[in-house]
């Protein structure tokens, strides 16, 4: 009798049952993998196999998984209140003072169950105050699974510079309303707005493109924009919700020193419990909840649900003790220095990549600023090693270009270990080539 593959059979009945076999298709990991249970740094499969976490929830979980912090708020609040839907509660007005009091541009805030939600309402809220259509994003970015910005992400060289949807279904007359621009490249967004007199709501932007890996924006780009939004009057958003709370607590706005006109935020603000929350300007984020001419409805019926806010609340207790981000990009230096050690003394055409706690291989060498750099990737070494990767119980994304994690709950033992692992995979890859 063969050995029961407990991983197999819960895939296997998934795909029965679920649409595609899983809950969103960036989950698929190449082969059966079906997780029963998280702690700390680690992921254990169906056949209680120990896997070590570098996806971290897409970066939700900066703290580590099943954080017992927590774990104890949510316990707390379960046992107080539930879902009520009607009026306010104590703990919606705790947690949004906290999040103001951290987040630069937050004069006021709002809170929804997702990022692509907060993107979705950012936009909203750019156009009912600007009284305009149009939409810059910039080729690379990742705003959501919305009709005006699920565009344009992962190109090939033939998708840049023109309309290239995420998907079928997107409604091309909405898509029209967005220009998709270069990174890095302020003297484009201000040549586009002057062409476009009186067009352009809002700039979205993620501040670090961490959808393609890891591009940082230039200073003087967002601080440009910053002056390109003011002097047209078009409202500029910072996407943080991939940096938002993991790299700083008042997001990468408080490290940059640009202070946006509204800023979105997700993932790692509730250590892996559904939230989204879009914060800025007094006199844009007014919209929301008055009616009449101009409002904004931003309605939901799990907005501030409790388990989450309590998740919240806890998430910014935590990472508010002394030494935290320290901490947290240490590890990330350790592991890019080693990433680059072992590329080096390989003799690799590749580079790390990232800033603080995130990382990942670029398969190319030289400079890059924007996302036609990255075509020069080896996408099939990339996807190779990330499969590997993944063989050897070192879990991320199956896809080039994807960024990793680290958590609080990442030692550096276990990154010396895991980088041990990732030197024979590419050995064994040059080996072989």
């Amino acid at each position: 009798m063969g050995i029961r593959d407990a991983n197999g059979e819960l895939a296997a009945r998934a795909a029965r049952v679920m649409a595609g076999g899983h809950l969103s298709p960036s989950r698929r990991l190449g082969h059966p993998i079906a997780f029963r249970r998280a702690s700390g740094p680690y992921l254990y499969d169906a056949n209680d196999l120990r896997y070590t976490d570098f996806h971290c929830g897409f970066g939700a979980n900066v703290l580590g998984h099943c954080h017992p912090a927590i774990s104890a708020r949510v316990s707390e609040v379960g046992q107080e209140i539930d879902l009520i839907g009607a009026g306010i509660t104590e703990l919606e007005v705790d947690t949004c003072e906290a999040i103001a009091r951290h987040i630069p541009c937050a004069e006021l805030v709002a809170l929804c169950n997702s990022g692509s939600e907060a993107t979705y309402h950012a936009l909203r809220l750019a156009r009912a105050a600007t009284g305009r259509k149009t939409i810059v994003k910039f080729q690379g970015g990742y705003h959501g699974w919305h009709d005006a910005v699920a565009m344009n992400v992962q190109s090939s060289a033939e998708g840049i510079g023109r309309y290239d949807p995420l998907c079928a279904g997107i409604l091309e007359d909405t898509a029209r309303h967005t220009a998709v621009l270069p990174y890095n490249d302020a003297g484009a967004v201000e040549a586009f707005i002057r062409d476009n007199p009186g067009e352009v709501a809002a700039i979205i932007i993620e501040p670090i493109a961490h959808n393609i890996g890891s591009v940082i924006a230039r200073h003087e780009f967002l601080a440009d924009l910053r002056t390109i939004a003011t002097e047209h009057g078009v409202v500029l958003i910072f996407d943080e919700v991939i940096t938002g709370f993991r790299h700083a607590l008042g997001g990468y706005q408080s490290i940059c020193g640009v202070a946006p006109d509204l800023a979105t935020f997700g993932k790692a603000a509730g250590s892996g419990y559904p939230v989204g929350i879009v914060a800025g300007r007094r006199d844009i984020m007014e919209r929301v909840g008055r009616t009449g001419e101009g409002s904004v409805f931003m309605g939901g019926t799990f907005n501030g649900a409790p388990s989450s806010l309590a998740a919240v609340q806890a998430t910014i207790g935590e990472l508010s003790r002394q030494g935290i981000y320290e901490r947290l990009n240490e590890l990330g230096a350790r592991m890019r220095a080693g990433l680059d050690d072992i590329a080096g003394r390989l003799g690799l055409e590749a580079q790390s990549a990232g800033f603080g706690s995130v990382f990942l291989l670029y398969f190319f060498a030289g400079p890059y600023s924007r996302y036609d750099d990255l075509l020069a990737n080896d996408d099939a070494t990339d996807l190779a090693f990330r499969r590997s990767m993944i063989e050897h119980r070192l879990i991320s994304q199956p896809l080039p270009l994807k960024r990793m994690y680290l958590s609080l709950a990442h030692t550096p033992e276990i990154i010396d270990g895991s980088l041990n692992l990732i030197e024979d995979i590419l050995k064994r890859w040059k080996a072989a080539a």
